[in-house]
């Protein structure tokens, strides 16, 4: 099934397992961005052959590219739909994560106007799955130093890439890594000089529901691994000395600043969608409980 009558300037991928209500939400808020912007975009959903109906509702779907079939996990689901992809850009969109309305339409225009920028991520939302936020992501900059040494602050429902890199080979994932090769990724692009730029837009919502990845018990370790392999330094009290540039440019950004925040939240697949209206949003919060203030009802 072609998700547009031409070749589509985006190609989304997204895997999923056994997650049908979160992906009809992530659906339908890829279908918002040709209704809002006009966007060419084509939906790559790579299931892994969920029991809880995915593969017959994708079937139903004209306008998604959805294949169910046995992967080895998140980034190989993503490998996979992503060699089938035809569009310019390159972006990935957990099923419980969604752009915000207009998104592809600021990044086809961003990308236009920096010909030499290959990667792009900006802010984000962090919400539990009624839509309601618990925090406001607001970034700097990519710093190598700072990744290699803390985590990783280009939140992948923010990034988009060049189809450039993945036609020369750096658009992949370490097939040895389950939980951290979005942040192996990413340092390997930068030591291959590939230009990484941020913007400061809200551009999506990462969703919690106690369940991500981030809270697996190895994520800790693999990311440590991954640190150790991008020449992390030795000593945790260095690491913490370093990090505290990272600390002082968030701050000196605005950064950590509570501020109001009013956006659309897609609630299906059609998409229809949640006016909401979140009040002093800060930049910390709980991937178990989301234990913030919820916005109000706009």
């Amino acid at each position: 099934m072609s998700a547009d009558a031409g070749t589509p300037l985006f190609s989304v991928a997204t895997p999923t397992r056994n997650a049908l209500d979160k992906l009809r939400r992530c659906v339908g808020s890829v279908r918002g961005q040709r209704a809002d912007g006009g966007v060419a975009v084509e939906h790559l959903v790579q299931d892994a052959r969920s029991s809880d109906g995915t593969p017959d509702w994708l079937a139903a779907q004209p306008d998604v590219m959805g294949l169910s079939e046995p992967d080895r996990g998140m980034y190989d689901a993503i490998h996979r739909a992503w060699a089938r992809a035809r569009g310019q850009y390159f972006s990935w969109l957990n099923a419980d994560e969604q752009y915000l309305p207009g998104t592809l339409a600021f990044v086809q225009r961003w990308f236009e106007a920096h010909p030499q920028v290959q990667v792009l991520f900006g802010d984000y939302l962090v919400a539990r799955p009624d839509g309601t936020a618990v925090a406001l992501r607001r970034e700097i900059p990519f710093r190598r130093a700072y990744v290699a040494n803390g985590f990783l602050n280009t939140q992948s429902c923010t990034l988009f890439f060049r189809r450039a890199l993945w036609e020369r080979g750096l658009l992949r994932f370490d097939d040895g890594l389950r939980y951290a090769a979005d942040k192996d990724l990413m340092l390997r692009l930068a030591d291959a000089g590939v230009a990484i730029a941020h913007v400061p837009r809200v551009l999506a919502v990462f969703g919690i529901d106690g369940s991500n990845l981030s809270t697996h018990p190895q994520m800790a370790q693999e990311a440590e691994q991954v640190r150790r392999r991008h020449g992390a330094l030795a000593s945790p009290a260095l690491r913490r000395v370093l990090l505290l540039g990272r600390t002082a440019e968030r701050l000196l950004s605005g950064g950590y600043a509570r501020r109001d925040f009013a956006y659309r939240y897609a609630i299906d697949e059609q998409p229809r969608y949640r006016e909401l209206q979140a009040r002093r949003l800060g930049g910390r919060y709980s991937l178990a409980d989301g234990a913030e203030p919820a916005p109000q009802e706009a």
